[in-house]
């Protein structure tokens, strides 16, 4: 396949051969993990979490690449490799990696870098449901998906950012702004790629979705800046963004009209919902981003209210990423089961640490949820490939259709 092609079949996989699922992770990723802790009984054996990065400092990459091969998992098996990487040992930030090579010519097949959405989502959610090489059956095996992007795509899931799924820090280390998103996969990137050198000549994207439409544009144009100067050179080519938050100012203008026509909301309940986009917009024009979230989240999210969403009072429905499923198909929450098993935790080298939720990374990235991310992202439309596509189900960030 030509190279001008990469970024095309990459969304023709996406849309065409998974159009079942629903684009744009947010509360219900959070949602579907309350209560999955990491303590396991007394007899079972999770392992200990693997920290490469001090491998890396003392020059013992092949012994950080051995050690991070995945173990054994219950039914189908595909070669892949995991582990730790110490973004900033300060505040004991780590991020949480699952590389998958292409099942065809590794060598030369393009490096994506997958991020969920959220704030707050885990990756494995894109490993697992979306497009990842495995399926979780409801009995917690593995099963190999028919079609996923690692047939001819080196894939690498990171939880993003730190505080997300299996990542984690102090305190003091959680993102307050998409700097610090870009900072801190930069620093897990420069690592990955010292491991697995083989892979720094091959083109390397960055793509993900929902409120990945911020952290790739925040990575890409880290690597854009830092690359020229940078000992570990990335081959970057560009980004791929799937029902991308990238602009909520334009995002909120679109609700109303789009929730009318989807047949949603009658003629009253549109007018209520263009009321609030309009307070919404006003908010965001004099900065006031505690305040723009509040009108996006009662709308919509209800992740900070105490009573249903405005969506769920008027359609009865939760599931706001698909409006054609009304609820969140019970499939999609197999996986946080099977995270848990302490077999899966040995072999992924997570060992008992806490699998989180998501919701602090929310709260500490709160402020940042209505700005947007258009001066980065049209620097990088003038010098990479840029692929952006919306689905039209997803009520969250398909509304600027």
């Amino acid at each position: 396949m030509g190279k001008p092609r990469i970024l095309l079949a990459l969304f023709a996989l996406c849309v065409i051969l998974e159009p079942c699922y629903s684009y744009g992770q947010y509360r219900s990723l959070r949602r579907m993990f309350q209560g999955l802790k990491a303590s396991m009984p007394s007899e079972a054996d999770p392992g200990k979490p693997l920290f490469l990065t001090p491998y890396l400092k003392a020059g013992e990459v092949e012994k950080a690449r051995e050690l991070s091969l995945v173990g054994p998992l219950p039914g189908a098996n595909v070669k892949s490799y995991s582990g730790y990487l110490t973004v900033n040992e300060t505040h004991n930030s780590n991020l949480f990696f699952w590389f998958f090579p292409a099942q065809v010519q590794p060598e030369s097949a393009p490096v994506l870098l997958w991020l969920q959405g959220g704030p707050g989502g885990t990756s494995m959610f894109g490993l697992f449901v979306e497009h990842g090489p495995y399926v979780v059956n409801q009995n917690l095996t593995l099963a190999v998906r028919k079609f996923p992007w690692t047939s001819k795509y080196s894939m690498l899931y990171i939880d993003n950012p730190v505080g997300t799924g299996f990542s984690f820090t102090d305190e003091k280390g959680y993102a307050r702004n998409e700097d610090d998103v870009g900072r801190d996969l930069y620093s897990a990137l420069i690592q990955f790629f010292q491991i697995f050198y083989e892979y720094q000549k091959n083109d390397f994207y960055a793509t993900g979705e929902s409120y990945a439409g911020k952290y790739v544009p925040a990575i890409g144009y880290y690597i854009h800046i830092h690359n020229p100067a940078a000992k570990i050179k990335l081959n970057f080519k560009g980004v791929a963004i799937g029902d991308g938050l990238c602009d909520p100012e334009v995002m909120l203008g679109g609700y109303a009209e789009f929730m009318y026509q989807s047949g949603l909301v009658d003629e009253k309940q549109k007018q209520y919902v263009q009321q609030q986009t309009a307070l919404g917009v006003i908010y965001i024009q004099k900065k006031k981003w505690i305040e723009a979230f509040d009108v996006f989240d009662s709308l919509l999210n209800g992740d900070r209210t105490s009573y249903s969403s405005f969506y769920q009072n008027v359609t009865g429905c939760t599931n706001y990423f698909n409006f054609l499923q009304c609820q969140e198909p019970p499939d999609q929450e197999y996986f946080g089961k099977f995270l848990s098993l302490p077999e899966v935790r040995k072999a992924i080298h997570v060992g008992n640490l806490t699998f989180h939720d998501g919701s602090e990374v929310e709260k500490h990235l709160l402020e940042d949820v209505m700005k947007t991310i258009k001066p980065w992202l049209a620097v990088l439309m003038d010098n990479y490939r840029v692929r952006s596509f919306a689905l039209q189900g997803d009520i969250l960030v398909s509304a600027s259709l």
